[in-house]
């Protein structure tokens, strides 16, 4: 009976874990998180270590997923870019279709780079190609030398793209570089502000909190460590 038990609570705490954290993510598949995070029309902007996903929610169970790379130059795309159901990179106009990534007009020659996407369980899953699969047990970040005293500095990680703070000398920390706004990266980083350009939000660098503009949520926060010179997350 005692084993019995054992076994019956194992289920109902890995039932639990699956439930409050989602359904796990196999091979080069990535968990984005809760659908009900966009709503239908909208774009979001998710970052996965190396890689820029763009998400555009075309009805309450179709999503569109693109790299977030125009194709002509090079240029980032943001969910600001996407507008009425067309995406537009801010330096050529080149213009594509928010939901099969064709090319609509522009210089571009060719379409948007598509990214696989899925619902499993109320999850919104993304199937990335092998070199833009997360590395989730790479802890290590950048060079402590490379984050300016007073600013900050934007890395790839196994959390997405951070922004890596130095408010005074030898004090650090990390936060997510996407905006809780619209999804833009945030632009850069003062002694006391993280700032996006796109719509002026700033976010203080003490914790993450709204400083200033039309966002409403903080950045999230990672706590970073300094080993040998070397920055890693904790």
């Amino acid at each position: 009976m005692a084993i019995q038990r054992r076994s019956l609570l194992a289920g109902a705490l890995a039932l639990a874990g699956f439930i409050f954290a989602g359904p796990p993510a196999f091979g080069n598949e990535v968990n984005l998180g809760r659908i009900t995070q966009m709503k239908n029309g909208t774009a979001k902007l998710f970052s996965v270590a190396s890689s820029r996903v763009l998400v555009f929610r075309r009805s309450a169970k179709k999503f569109s997923g693109f790299i977030a790379t125009c194709p002509s130059d090079d240029t980032k795309l943001t969910a600001a870019n996407v507008l009425g159901g067309k995406i537009t990179c801010p330096t050529d106009s080149s213009v594509f279709n928010a939901t099969t990534g064709a090319r609509v007009s522009g210089p571009a020659t060719s379409g948007l780079e598509k990214v696989s996407l899925k619902i499993t369980n109320g999850f919104l899953i993304a199937t990335l190609g092998a070199t833009a699969a997360p590395a989730p047990t790479a802890r290590q970040l950048v060079e402590s030398s490379k984050v300016p005293v007073g600013g900050g500095l934007k890395v790839s990680s196994s959390q997405g793209v951070l922004m890596i703070v130095q408010p005074t000398r030898g004090n650090f920390a990390a936060y997510s570089a996407i905006c809780t706004h619209a999804g833009c990266e945030v632009s850069r980083a003062t002694a006391s502000a993280i700032i996006c350009t796109c719509h002026d939000s700033e976010f203080s660098t003490s914790d993450g909190s709204r400083l200033a503009g039309p966002a409403s949520m903080p950045l999230k926060k990672y706590s970073v460590v300094e080993r040998n010179g070397m920055l890693f997350l904790s």
